[in-house]
Order: structure tokens, then C-alpha cells, then sequence
């Protein structure tokens, strides 16, 4: 196995991929089938995320990417075979996207709410006495959705990357001798 930099790394570059493959892959079956209630709009968002107005697609890659090179740095810890691993870190990551990330985003500086001293302070308290549940607990469409493209990256994820780590870890073969 790797160095935990260089399966950092790894991690980080197969979960941007995996957003755009199998998570944009799942949201694109959403978009299609338009069933009532979890509804999607077309895939690769370019809509402008705030406080730096990237686009959506890339907010969407760098978070996962953060997820994913934590998860290279425990993946030798995790038994095999690792995609039940990448789902269920696909899983965690849709309930705190319904639980937790609504209410951050609320706040956050920018969003012309609260300014970047009321934010820390409101994140010191939020950290020092635990966070509160941000969002209602919304419709089960919407959790299904949630888990349905989520869990989809987190499966590319856990079956893109142990191939990818085993192959950089494989000693080269030494070329064949001249006679």
C-alpha cells in the first residue's frame, strides 16, 4: 500500500472523478425517470456557489475530493472489499448534506445574513456545544434522492480507488534482458 500522502492524493483525485461519473451518472437517471418529488434539474450544475462563485460542479468535486482523501488515508484499515466502505461513507455524507450543511449554509458569511465575526462566534459556540439538526428531516424523497446520488459517488469511490492504490503500489517489471 501507499504512503498516506500519496493515497491522500489519490483519494482526493478518484472522489472528484467519481462526482463526475457516478454521481452526475445518478442525478442524471433522476433528471430522466422525473419522478414527482425527486425531481432533478440537468446534471453538471454551473450555477454559482457563493462566497467565491465557483460553479456548483466544481464545489461538488472539491468537497468530495476532501471526503475521498480521507478516506485513501483509512482505506488500509477497512476490510475488503472496500465498496461497501465507499457507500456507506456515500450514505454518511447525504445525511449530514440534510442535516448539518442547510444550516451552515444558512449563515455563512456572504449569504448576507451574518457577518464573518457573528459567523465565528456562532461556529466556536456551534463546535464547543455540539450542532444542532440545521434542516427539517424533509420529505423520504428527498432523503432517497440524497442517498440514491450520494451513496452512487461513494460506490464509484470504494471501486475506483483500491485498483488505482494496488496498481501505484505494484513494483515495476523490469524490462526483459538483451542478449
Amino acid at each position: 500500500m501507499p504512503n498516506p500522502a500519496i493515497r491522500a492524493i489519490c483519494g482526493f483525485l478518484v472522489a472528484a472523478v467519481s462526482v463526475l461519473t457516478f454521481h452526475q451518472a445518478m442525478w442524471e437517471a433522476l433528471h430522466l425517470l422525473a419522478i414527482p418529488g425527486m425531481l432533478m434539474p440537468e446534471p453538471y450544475p454551473m450555477s454559482h456557489v457563493i462566497p467565491f462563485g465557483v460553479p456548483r460542479i466544481a464545489n461538488y468535486a472539491v468537497w468530495a475530493g476532501l471526503w475521498g482523501a480521507a478516506f485513501g488515508l483509512v482505506l488500509p484499515r477497512l476490510k475488503r472489499p472496500h465498496w461497501p466502505w465507499g457507500l456507506a461513507l456515500g450514505l454518511l455524507g447525504a445525511v449530514i448534506g440534510l442535516l448539518i450543511v442547510p444550516f451552515v449554509k444558512r449563515y455563512q458569511p456572504g449569504a448576507g445574513y451574518l457577518s464573518l465575526k457573528s459567523f465565528t462566534t456562532m461556529l466556536t459556540i456551534l463546535m464547543t456545544y455540539g450542532l444542532p439538526i440545521g434542516a427539517g428531516l424533509g420529505s423520504p424523497l428527498t432523503w432517497l434522492r440524497s442517498f440514491l446520488i450520494d451513496g452512487s459517488w461513494g460506490f464509484g469511490l470504494g471501486l475506483m480507488l483500491p485498483p488505482l492504490l494496488r496498481a501505484i503500489a505494484r513494483p515495476p517489471s523490469e524490462p526483459p534482458l538483451r542478449p
